[in-house]
């Protein structure tokens, strides 16, 4: 089935996904970031949070996945260009977030067969409350 053509102006919202106790450890052994604020409880709750939170890139890395899950991206992608994204909040664990992606730009680039494709993310967690923003650009294979 081919994906459905990208336009600007478009914003869907993502599945929702809880965020658990796992994600942290495996995302803690994949990236070797085991910052204390993320893996040692006893310090976590000495720090403004009270408790560990998850990792900045691994909320952008769920984001970025949940989008993948709606076919929006999928094969089309070629490759990515930029990340610019900001961190707002903390992502607790049992905290289930999910991303508003609205399609920002597509325009041809100097191949005719590609496009660069501009997102802008607003990942919120289930209050409704802004966690991570971010504008994501790939470059994909022209509709």
């Amino acid at each position: 089935m081919a994906a459905k053509a990208l336009v600007a102006g478009e914003t869907i919202t993502t599945a929702g996904r809880t965020i658990g106790e796992g994600d942290i450890t495996l995302f803690a052994g994949l990236a070797g970031d085991f910052t204390p604020i993320h893996v040692d409880d006893a310090f976590a709750r000495t720090t403004p949070f009270g408790e560990r939170i998850a990792h900045g890139p691994l909320t952008l890395s769920v984001a970025v996945g949940l989008l993948t899950q709606t076919g929006m991206l999928g094969e089309r992608v070629i490759g990515l260009v930029n990340l610019n994204w900001d961190f707002a909040g903390p992502v607790r664990i049992g905290d289930t977030i999910k991303a508003r992606v609205t399609v920002e730009e597509v325009r041809p680039t100097s191949k005719l067969d590609r496009n660069l494709a501009t997102f802008l993310f607003e990942v919120v967690n289930q209050h409704g409350e802004a966690v991570q923003t971010g504008r994501l650009r790939v470059i994909v294979k022209a509709d």
